[in-house]
């Protein structure tokens, strides 16, 4: 698989133990690891690892990959990405999406006219903004149910209904 096609994870901080056992850093948004497989880089390519079990102790998460199985195979992976699949991610609730699956959606009003591409995603406080990087100039637009009306990440797509002025007011 390629680097284009995963979706940045964390990190592997160290070898753990004599097994082969890593101690990874993953991205404050994964509160739990679900991953059957797991991918790292190294020297320029990807290379696939099975998960072969992981755990959890204090604030920190560790992982045993099939194949790594010495010390220092887990050492070599040391300060490596940790990347996974996106269609590994468990579906999450009913109008939740993940940032990548919302990064590179495509915007456009209700009547079809294209407002441009979501480049990056904002928090601010409890609020969400989309980045949306048009041909003259970028936006941001919260992302809330009254003005995305309608988002298929499939299509890549997201349909919103701004009200007047803001587009110019939101204008960065």
């Amino acid at each position: 698989m390629k680097k284009a096609d995963l979706v940045a994870v964390g990190r592997v901080i160290r070898g753990e133990g004599k097994d082969g056992t890593i101690k990874v850093r993953f991205h404050p948004w994964i509160r739990e690891p679900f991953f059957k497989e797991v991918y790292i880089e190294q020297e320029g390519e990807c290379r696939s690892f099975k998960v072969e079990r992981f755990s959890r102790a204090a604030n920190s998460f560790f992982l045993k990959l099939k194949t790594v199985d010495d010390v220092e195979a887990a050492e070599a992976l040391r300060g490596c990405g940790l990347m996974a699949s996106p269609g590994d991610f468990p579906r999450p609730g009913h109008g939740v999406y993940y940032d990548f699956e919302l990064i590179g959606c495509q915007v456009e009003t209700m009547d079809g006219q294209k407002v441009g591409t979501i480049t990056d995603l904002n928090e601010a406080g409890s609020l969400t903004l989309l980045i949306v990087k048009g041909a003259r100039r970028t936006v941001e637009i919260p992302l809330v149910e009254a003005i995305c009306c309608q988002i298929e990440v499939e299509k890549k797509l997201i349909i919103i209904d701004p009200p007047e002025g803001l587009l110019e007011l939101n204008e960065i």
